[in-house]
């Protein structure tokens, strides 16, 4: 479940779950729950034969990017401070590689923002902005072609990059634990005191493991304002690089909430 909260109270947003495919321009869409949430791009809510509401980012085509945020901007505590918690699954892999991937963002610039397709994931020129990446493809700025990492202001300069599982050379990945665009549900866990920004990432399994990352960032200052737009970004390559990529919100926890004197989603 996505979910934004104001001390005392909450406001519920389902965000996904793991079912896609794509459209185009942009749509103004109520979630199950009502908050609204803006598609751009390639991306579509949709629903599954057993219930579930999908988001798909991009289907498996070339040159694509899409993106969804939240339709009003989310009002933060002073420090910023959240937790988070959602699944994805990257599949359908074509062509030499799966490409691109997709990112977790916090940005000022509206709902209506859309990046660019290919190696920026549909997340590069979007500033200010705070993203935490997931990216499957080795492009000239990238450590390898699985990994994770920080980035801010729509550059795809990788911060604190790490592997997970310490598994490169994820072509073909298909099937390949540690991959992320393996085709399994991989469920990732985002928190930030209001210095420190941690990530874990976990395939196939719903248990918590150690951060990846732990890296001080002061996102405040960064955005520049106690609101922002959260949501989803991610983007296909070029010919005989793409791949699928679809969020899902797991409807047992709460997406994005508060830290104690904080705000969040």
């Amino acid at each position: 479940m996505f979910s934004v909260r104001t001390q005392p109270k909450m406001f519920p947003c389902v965000l996904a779950a793991m079912l896609l495919f794509g459209a185009t321009a942009t749509a103004q869409i109520a979630t199950t729950t009502g908050v609204p949430m803006t598609l751009n791009g390639s991306a579509k809510l949709l629903t599954g034969t057993k219930g579930g509401t999908g988001l798909l980012l991009t289907p498996a085509q070339e040159y694509l990017a899409g993106s969804a945020f939240t339709t009003n901007a989310v009002t933060f505590g002073s420090t910023y401070a959240f937790r988070t918690f959602f699944q994805f699954a990257m599949t359908r892999p074509g062509g030499i590689a799966p490409a691109d991937g997709m990112a977790f963002v916090l940005q000022t610039a509206g709902a209506t923002a859309l990046g660019v397709n290919g190696g920026d994931l549909g997340y590069g020129g979007i500033t200010p902005s705070v993203a935490v990446e997931f990216d499957t493809y080795q492009n000239g700025w990238d450590a390898d072609d699985n990994h994770v990492a920080i980035l801010t202001d729509g550059q795809m300069i990788d911060i604190d990059s790490q592997t997970p599982y310490g598994v490169t050379n994820c072509t073909p990945s298909t099937g390949v634990f540690g991959c992320m665009s393996n085709g399994d549900v991989w469920s990732v866990w985002i928190d930030y005191d209001g210095t420190t920004l941690n990530v874990s990432l976990a395939d196939n399994s719903t248990t918590r493991p150690p951060a990846s990352i732990s890296y001080p960032i002061d996102i405040a200052t960064t955005l520049g304002q106690s609101s922002a737009s959260v949501g989803f970004t991610a983007g296909t390559g070029a010919v005989g690089r793409h791949m699928r990529s679809s969020i899902g919100l797991s409807r047992r926890r709460k997406a994005l909430q508060s830290r104690k004197n904080g705000s969040g989603l």
